[in-house]
């Protein structure tokens, strides 16, 4: 299975962000605001790539869902040894 693609860019959600309300970074001499919505109603995942909203997306809903927990990958549901 492969992962889906962004509806922005067009790439492969290799990574999402639970970043729904944006980042400051230093641009020279100052920050500057980028955000992760053209709204206000934020969508809670972006593609990290192009950081366009994925609205629709969650990882749940994609292939078998892993966590880290520790430092290690385990199952969705499992407890970390």
């Amino acid at each position: 299975m492969d992962a889906p693609r962004c509806p922005h860019c067009g790439e492969t959600v290799t990574r999402a962000l639970d970043l729904p309300y944006g980042w400051w970074e230093w641009q020279e001499d100052g920050y500057q605001l980028t955000t992760a919505s053209e709204r206000v109603d934020t969508a809670p995942w972006v593609h990290w790539d192009c950081m366009g909203e994925l609205r629709e997306f969650h990882p749940h809903d994609v292939g078998e869902p892993k966590v880290r927990a520790r430092g290690h990958v385990v199952r969705s549901g499992s407890v970390p040894q």
